[in-house]
């Protein structure tokens, strides 16, 4: 124990042989420059929602796409939609692959 000690005194009293400087240039302030309006923009959805009515679903397997992508998906436009409503449901199919169901509530 003393002997580390020793040694890591020995280390701080050892000279520096090299020095890095970072040299950090600092932005330049603009003035003038008009801030973009946020805009939600809307994708174009890909799957049946306009066509659907009440109880009707549709499947879509996982290799097709993430089952986290189509919850998502469904959960943007149920937002900009609030006069439908969808739910999602994962599933399993007789082969034992995962799907996910989506039907039209309301």
């Amino acid at each position: 124990m003393r002997q580390r000690r020793e040694e890591r005194i020995q280390q701080q009293q050892q000279p520096v042989t090299h020095v890095v400087r970072i040299v950090v240039h600092r932005p330049e302030v603009e003035h003038g420059i008009p801030m973009p309006r946020k805009r939600m923009k809307m994708r174009d959805f890909e799957y049946p929602y306009d066509d659907m009515e009440v109880g009707d679903s549709f499947a879509v397997h996982e290799s097709e796409a993430k089952i986290s992508a189509i919850t998502s998906r469904v959960s943007t436009y149920n937002r900009a939609n609030p006069d439908t409503r969808f739910v999602c449901r994962t599933l399993r199919d007789d082969e034992g692959e995962k799907y996910i169901r989506v039907w039209r509530s309301i």
